[in-house]
């Protein structure tokens, strides 16, 4: 090849180069777009179908259990904590399986109306929210709190499944001095959007003192919360991994035997009637 060919060449290639792409190649790229496109909808249409299903079937399953009410009994928390507690180890009968959903139930416990904001605050009875994982810091590791500026370990709360309990000089049962306490330990849905509402009236308070508000004429809140027989009914995923689901603190002098679950669904309703109030559901796997 001639050294005019070859600058020939050269000059058609930069010329060409010049110019952009060809309009086949201009064509090409087009369908090639369209194809991600399609691709990529076709998985994102995929992924909500399976959502949809996972989030039905967590609702069914809340849906059967505030109806037959068969929640967490304390052979289940035995069998629960029999690999951390000698005590339950004869006891235990039954293994709870980390890839199910069990269920609690906690009365819901009415505060002042706030009339200048238009909500009901409402207590759960039997929850600890606490501001950062401290004392579950070993099953809520985060580090990026040891070093990052300004940041501080992820909120937790903690539910009571079992105490020791004893009769007072009233005859109601209350925490036995010293006595074993063992709770389930979840990050705060409070202060992260894990779950799905499917009421907007209702909505957590974060903080520590209040947990959820519903945002209603003080008429149709006391006609509900006047008879005290709110209940929030909890689903809980357990985790049952020896080494790294369990933890044992001193909370004012009980021993306090915790292990880590994440939270399926929260149900709010009235006992007495039956009637649902609020849905929360977990979307994520």
């Amino acid at each position: 090849m001639n050294t005019v060919t070859k600058v020939a060449i050269t000059a058609t290639a930069l010329f060409l180069a010049a110019c952009g792409p060809s309009k086949e190649e201009l064509a090409r790229l087009q369908l090639l777009a369209q194809e991600q496109a399609r691709i990529a909808a076709e998985q994102a249409q995929k992924e909500a179908r399976i959502r949809k299903k996972r989030i039905d079937s967590r609702i069914s399953s809340a849906d059967a259990r505030w109806q037959d009410k068969a929640y967490l009994t304390e052979s289940n928390i035995q069998s629960l904590f029999s690999s951390q507690d000698s005590r339950f180890a004869a006891l235990s009968d039954s293994e709870l399986e980390q890839k199910n959903t069990y269920f609690v139930s906690y009365p819901l416990q009415a505060a002042r109306y706030d009339y200048k904001k238009g909500f009901h605050p409402f207590n759960i009875v039997g929850i600890r929210s606490l501001p950062n994982s401290g004392p579950y810091n070993s099953l809520f590791p985060d580090e990026a709190a040891d070093y990052a500026p300004g940041h501080s370990a992820k909120s937790v709360v903690e539910f009571t499944l079992q105490q020791d309990l004893e009769k007072n000089r009233l005859g109601q049962d209350v925490l036995m001095k010293n006595g074993n306490r063992w709770v389930a330990t979840v990050l705060n849905f409070k202060n992260y959007p894990a779950l799905k509402s499917f009421n907007r009236d209702w909505q957590w308070i974060p903080g520590v003192f209040e947990d959820i508000k519903w945002k209603a004429a003080p008429e149709k809140t006391h006609a509900q919360s006047d008879s005290r027989v709110l209940e929030v009914q909890l689903g809980l995923r357990f985790c049952t991994l020896e080494d790294r689901c369990f933890s044992k603190i001193d909370y004012q002098g009980h021993p306090t035997h915790a292990v880590r679950a994440d939270v399926m669904s929260i149900y709010v309703g009235n006992r007495d009637t039956g009637e649902i109030l609020a849905k929360f559901v977990r979307e994520a796997e």
